[in-house]
């Protein structure tokens, strides 16, 4: 697996479907349920940005929250997207240790890995809340679920995921990785 091309293909996909939002429908909720679009797309910059920050050397918990939506939301996605990509294609990253605020000290790789769970599983989110189906490539998705499934995934109310939710052994691993993030497959914008 090369997780570098998969992160890079993933965000990809991502600023393809952000692409696809409009003014108005920043205000909409989703499945996020704590989060409208607007929300959800500042948290996407600002994870890119935090994770480009820890990629090369930074520690602080601040640089995950700087992000906005200016000039535009498609534009800054791309533009944070473009600096994740490039601080994680440095060379040594995937064997230096990382600090990732809120959960802990690991090997470049394992950050890289967690981004793209995340960076995944959002591009349904905005999907959903777009009303359009998702249609991720096959091997982003079972990539994701690989990995999620490896790690511990703090669950609950002010936590990063949801309850489980139940999904069939042999649903499609896209149903499969929602379910194990804490999101219901059946999702769909009011």
């Amino acid at each position: 697996m090369n997780v570098i091309e998969l992160e890079r293909r993933a965000l990809d996909a991502a600023t393809k479907i952000i692409s696809r939002a409009r003014p108005e429908d920043l205000t909409l909720p989703t499945p996020c349920a704590q989060w409208d679009l607007r929300a959800l797309l500042v948290h996407l910059v600002s994870e890119n940005l935090g994770f480009a920050d820890a990629a090369r050397g930074g520690t602080a918990a601040g640089s995950w929250s700087i992000g906005t939506l200016d000039p535009d939301p498609v534009t800054a996605f791309a533009a944070s997207a473009a600096e994740v990509a490039e601080a994680f294609a440095a060379d040594g990253l995937l064997a230096r240790l990382v600090t990732v605020p809120a959960f802990g000290v690991f090997p470049g790789e394992v950050a890289v890995k967690m981004h793209l769970i995340d960076t995944v599983a959002h591009g349904w989110d905005v999907s959903r809340t777009l009303g359009e189906d998702w249609a991720p490539e096959e091997d982003l998705v079972e990539a994701a679920l690989t990995v999620a499934l490896r790690f511990p995934m703090p669950r609950g109310p002010g936590q990063a995921f949801g309850a489980l939710v139940d999904v069939p052994q042999d649903a499609p691993a896209a149903e499969r990785l929602l379910g194990y993030l804490g999101r219901d497959p059946e999702w769909k914008a009011a």
